[in-house]
């Protein structure tokens, strides 16, 4: 088997490790290893995509792994996503849940999977308008300091109450709502603890919208949420399509996609990009460990 040779970008302010850089050398070491802050990751992720290396891998959050997947989109060559962020929900959709097992990945297995748009910006777990973005923060600042599930329904909780409601067509149906959600593949139930997805390769939108336009909306929300009900809630309304288009009554919005907040111009084109991304993962067999 021929070796690869790879490039390894490095975010080294994504995640809680204090010194991610170590770790990726420990694991990368035979591969060209780049280190980078979010303001040169695009030149730079350009730059390694132009050599034409046999795979790009980037560690950092979903973010940073956003953009460079965006530029890779189209080209033949695979994508590592390596887990040195916060949440790595895209790198753990692939088995992938630590560095070492990115590693792994290298003389692994190629799979194709599913992007997203929205008016020309590509995501790889889901865009949001409304409070989710909020949520997101605030569940992260609670979660310093106590267990995962509290923190979800604080945050949410107090999202409810604070959150504004705005005016929006969704796929031609107007409402009233908190929250328009776009995934890429299909999310379960919950909506608060939006991580795992049915497949990444179905070339489906997973759209939600949290209704604000029925009677007691507010306090029916809340206790969804204090009884655990939030994912069966009729609030929601839930569709699975491969486009959408979200009007709204505002010339730009701000949208949360994978974390990072982008003003986009309305109205907001969703579609989904089948098969628009190639992935390097590890070959099934035992689970990887976290060191040598």
């Amino acid at each position: 088997m021929a070796l690869m040779e790879g490039v390894v970008l490095v975010n080294p302010r994504s995640g809680p490790l204090p010194e991610p850089l170590g770790e990726v050398r420990e694991h990368f070491g035979d591969h060209q290893i780049t280190e980078c802050e979010g303001d040169d990751l695009e030149d730079l992720a350009r730059a390694a995509i132009d050599a034409e290396p046999d795979f790009v891998a980037m560690a950092g959050g979903d973010g940073s792994i956003r953009c460079v997947a965006s530029l890779l989109a189209g080209t033949d060559i695979p994508l590592i996503p390596v887990p040195t962020g916060t949440r790595n929900h895209f790198s753990r959709e692939l088995g992938i849940e630590t560095v070492g097992a990115a590693a792994a990945a290298v003389n692994g297995c190629r799979r194709k999977v599913d992007l997203a748009e929205v008016n020309g910006e590509r995501f790889v777990n889901n865009a949001s308008v409304g409070f989710y973005a909020a949520l997101v923060r605030e569940r992260d600042a609670h979660e310093r300091h106590l267990p995962k599930g509290v923190a979800n329904v604080t945050a949410a909780w107090a999202q409810a109450r604070r959150g504004h409601r705005f005016r929006t067509d969704v796929g031609g149906r107007p409402y009233r709502a908190w929250l328009v959600f776009v995934g890429n593949g299909c999310y379960g139930e919950g909506i608060t603890d939006l991580m795992s997805r049915d497949a990444l390769d179905k070339a489906l939108l997973d759209v939600r919208v949290l209704r604000a336009d029925v009677p007691l909306a507010r306090t029916r929300t809340v206790l969804a949420l204090l009884l655990g009900r939030f994912g069966a809630s009729p609030l929601i309304v839930c569709s699975e399509v491969c486009d959408v288009e979200v009007g709204l009554r505002t010339p730009d919005v701000e949208v949360a996609l994978d974390g990072e907040i982008v003003r986009l111009r309305a109205p907001l084109r969703f579609t989904s990009l089948p098969g628009a991304l190639t992935v390097l993962v590890p070959a099934p067999g035992p689970p990887v460990p976290s060191g040598r």
